[in-house]
């Protein structure tokens, strides 16, 4: 097989590719007869040094102290610029994804908290969810 032959019928040069998994194909009727099976795109995982993780947190648990944010405070962070390009970052993604699959969580952010990277993050966040308290540390 060719690199540009069609993977069904494998006769004819393929002039497509399925939108879902990328296999080539040549004609309406080899694409009906490849989408008989459900096919699925491989999407590259993020290799991590992985730790056995934590159930996923339950958001429904009371909020006595006040820690969760409210909904301006999250669309505040979504929308802002800063935050996203701040994201983008590989190193900084990493660091995120280990905290949250951490079995000791508390633990994994002290530790992240000890790097710039992740600082800079909290204390942007920071400064976006609380803008009054920032105007008071500038101030003083």
């Amino acid at each position: 097989m060719g690199p540009h032959q069609c993977q069904v019928c494998v006769h004819a040069e393929s002039k497509y590719k399925c939108p879902t998994c990328l296999l080539p194909y040549c004609s309406v009727m080899c694409f009906k007869q490849h989408k008989e099976v459900p096919c699925s795109r491989e999407v590259p995982s993020i290799q991590v040094n992985r730790q056995p993780t934590q159930p996923p947190r339950s958001f429904e648990e009371n909020d006595e102290e006040g820690w969760r944010l409210d909904e301006s405070q999250l669309e505040a962070v979504a929308e802002s610029s800063e935050i996203r390009n701040l994201l983008k970052d590989e190193e900084l993604q990493k660091i995120i994804l280990k905290i949250d699959s951490s079995i000791n969580a508390e633990e994994e952010l002290d530790k992240a908290m000890e790097g710039p990277l992740f600082r800079e993050f909290t204390e942007k966040i920071s400064s976006i969810i609380n803008p009054e308290e920032q105007s008071l540390v500038t101030q003083v």
